[in-house]
């Protein structure tokens, strides 16, 4: 099933991400605990690589320290209700596999899921009282994955102060600076800031980079008026198309046997629109308002299956997973095909040129800045006090 055809990735990192990206390293100084948060339904899309390369350099430069330093790093996939269940275990053993760090799964209707996070981060602030009377913990990740929400969500697991204490909002970039420290126990000294959401500054380039770039439009995490409603719908239909080609989810939304799976957008547009009775005057459909309603009704989760892939034909979990398979699925080898997807991931990530979060002038600066090094560490090897010019 061809991708549709998709518009070039958009840029949009406005100047307050770029300053938080700049001044991470030394907020990282005075942190403990770093809870980045992400999309359960785009699982790997929702990393961010400019977060991901800073985290981890703290945290080997505080490893080095002394042996009392604590870095910790916890991993928060929300809105877990929006995901089929049947793939949360196989993932987390598959992100495993190549990531050392604390993994959870919330949904704000599943209080158990939080108070389990909460209950990490009191183990981790346990582990350490002798030497840190204080646990200061920083929540950071893309914009409109649920930084705020489930920052109000783990005060009431610690506090059952059910006040927001936190603004949020449906629109992507409303937290635009650090917050004030929020108690998240009455127990232990733990202590969170909020950070604005940090979006990937280049979505990369061809069609790689523009099918990223309408995965985080369809989860709000980018402004919307960057894309056309169509756009996202016609690529929403071919992804729901490719998880299930028998019975795609979106078959719910009329009655059945009336409506047989497409993969034309504007048939499925039309069909759409006459059943909601989104008609303009002269009798024709309303294109657009069955747009929006379809990609509001997947964001909400209406085409969840909760079912475990050996009762039905999938291939993916999420928007993350293509298994390109029609024959049913074992757990088994829905974990061995999510860890060859994972390892193609921080293989792309991890290339030369940066990763997909870097764009052809970044990818200049840091090609001068590993001569730079280069040199540096030939002076040092040389044993020369003084730079000399290398051709």
């Amino acid at each position: 099933m061809p991708l549709p055809p998709l518009p070039v990735a958009p840029s949009w990192f406005p100047g307050h991400m770029a300053a938080f990206a700049r001044a991470l390293p030394s907020l990282l100084n005075n942190t403990h605990i770093v809870l980045e948060v992400r999309d359960a339904r785009l699982p790997l899309t929702s990393i961010n690589p400019v977060l991901e390369k800073t985290v981890e350099k703290w945290r080997s430069d505080r490893g080095r320290g002394k042996g009392s330093a604590v870095c910790e790093r916890v991993v928060v996939y929300t809105k877990k209700d929006l995901v089929a269940g049947w793939g949360v275990e196989p993932f987390q053993r598959a992100l495993g596999k190549h990531f050392d760090h604390h993994t959870h799964f919330t949904s704000p209707g599943s209080p158990q899921t939080l108070k389990s996070l909460h209950s990490t981060l009191v183990s981790i602030a346990q582990q350490h009282e002798d030497t840190h009377p204080t646990i200061n913990v920083l929540v950071v990740g893309m914009p409109n994955v649920g930084k705020s929400t489930l920052l109000n969500s783990l005060r009431w697991a610690g506090t059952s102060n059910s006040t927001k204490a936190m603004r949020t909002s449906a629109q992507p970039g409303f937290t635009r600076a650090l917050s004030e420290r929020l108690k998240l126990s009455l127990t232990h000294p733990i202590y969170a800031i909020d950070s604005p959401g940090v979006m990937i500054p280049f979505f990369g380039h061809g069609e790689e980079g523009a099918e990223r770039g309408v995965k985080l439009a369809l989860i709000a995490g980018i402004k919307e008026s960057l894309y056309d409603v169509e756009t996202l719908a016609s690529y929403l239909l071919y992804r729901l198309n490719k998880e299930n080609q028998t019975y795609p989810t979106y078959l719910s939304l009329f009655p059945p046997n009336s409506f047989a799976p497409t993969s034309d957008i504007n048939v499925f547009l039309d069909a759409l629109a006459r059943r909601l009775g989104a008609i303009r005057k002269g009798a024709d459909p309303d294109i657009e308002r069955a747009a929006n309603w379809f990609v509001r009704w997947w964001r909400e989760g209406g085409s969840q299956l909760q079912t475990r892939p050996s009762q039905h034909y999938f291939t993916g979990w999420g928007f993350d997973f293509d298994f390109e398979t029609e024959q049913r699925l074992t757990m088994e080898d829905v974990e061995r095909k999510m860890t060859e997807t994972i390892v193609q991931f921080v293989r792309s990530a991890r290339k030369e040129d940066g990763g997909y979060g870097t764009s052809a002038t970044r990818k200049k600066k840091l090609e001068r800045e590993e001569k730079a090094r280069e040199r540096k560490e030939r002076w040092k090897a040389a044993g020369s006090p003084v730079k000399s010019r290398i051709s």
